[in-house]
């Protein structure tokens, strides 16, 4: 693993969290930025980590999230990390079940 270091800050009062497109990161990057009365952090990131992160959160429920919603955001990401595993055969029968229409 390149630039090991581990850094922790903790984030407190009113913060603004960010992301976007980097020309910091080697191909495709993003930027997430997280700005703080302290201060600002960048990381930077490559473009699978940044859809890894982008799957992780989608699903993630807020704290007065319902337990049907809940349930419901589990599942899409237990569909999404079967999704990133599978080939394209399984792809192909995914979409065939979900849809009921043939792919």
């Amino acid at each position: 693993m390149r630039n090991a270091t581990s850094y922790r800050t903790t984030v407190t009062g009113r913060s603004v969290v960010s992301y976007g497109p980097s020309a910091h990161v080697d191909g495709d990057g993003y930027v997430l930025s997280f700005s703080t009365d302290a201060g600002r952090v960048e990381i930077l990131v490559d473009e699978r980590a940044m859809y890894d992160l982008w799957s992780e959160v989608r699903g993630v429920p807020w704290p007065e999230a319902t337990h049907e919603q809940d349930e419901h955001d589990r599942l899409v990401r237990r569909v999404l990390h079967a999704a990133n595993d599978a080939d394209t055969a399984m792809l192909r029968e995914m979409l065939r079940t979900l849809c009921a229409e043939p792919y």
